[in-house]
């Protein structure tokens, strides 16, 4: 009878340390999750800030090349290589032997970097729409895109439209 005493003691005790290891390890693995999905979120607005950035730029330098020159082509070439120089990379338009389109509305797609870059110019309107895709490696929300979005008018340069998601 006493040894049964002492077995239920024991796993009574035994259960309970069991358990508040179990909760040390939860409430550890949680709160680094929380400061792991913090640090996302800073990157992520860097990463916002720096896209609008680049964007505006580009988005200004088409719109000079375009008052200045009446080029669209152009335009869309000195937008792209403006946004790869602020993004830190080199871009280099490609040549698919045919004429580029000199006329509005002028659409163009491509990768620059890691970020998808389209840009559309037409008669009233540049618009560039950049997405970043975040790696998926880790925990938090890194597998989702960010984007930022530059509407331009180029009737009335000083009204400008910043979007961001």
């Amino acid at each position: 009878m006493t040894r049964r005493r002492e077995l239920r003691v024991t796993v009574i005790l035994s259960t309970t340390v069991f358990l508040c290891v179990l909760g040390t390890i939860v409430y550890i693995a949680l709160r680094k999750s929380k400061d792991v999905d913090d640090i996302d979120g800073n990157d992520a607005k860097a990463i916002q800030e720096r896209l609008a950035g680049a964007a505006n730029r580009a988005a200004r330098a088409a719109e000079y090349v375009l008052n200045a020159e009446g080029n669209v082509a152009k335009a869309a070439e000195t937008a792209l290589t403006t946004y790869a120089e602020a993004s830190g990379v080199t871009w280099q338009p490609r040549s698919y032997g045919q004429g580029r389109a000199e006329s509005v509305p002028y659409q163009i797609r491509c990768k620059i970097g890691s970020d998808i870059v389209t840009l559309s110019i037409n008669a009233e309107v540049i618009q560039l729409k950049i997405e970043h895709h975040f790696s998926k490696s880790g925990f938090g929300s890194q597998g989702t895109p960010r984007s930022a979005t530059v509407v331009l008018k180029i009737a009335d340069a000083e009204k400008e439209e910043f979007e961001s998601g």
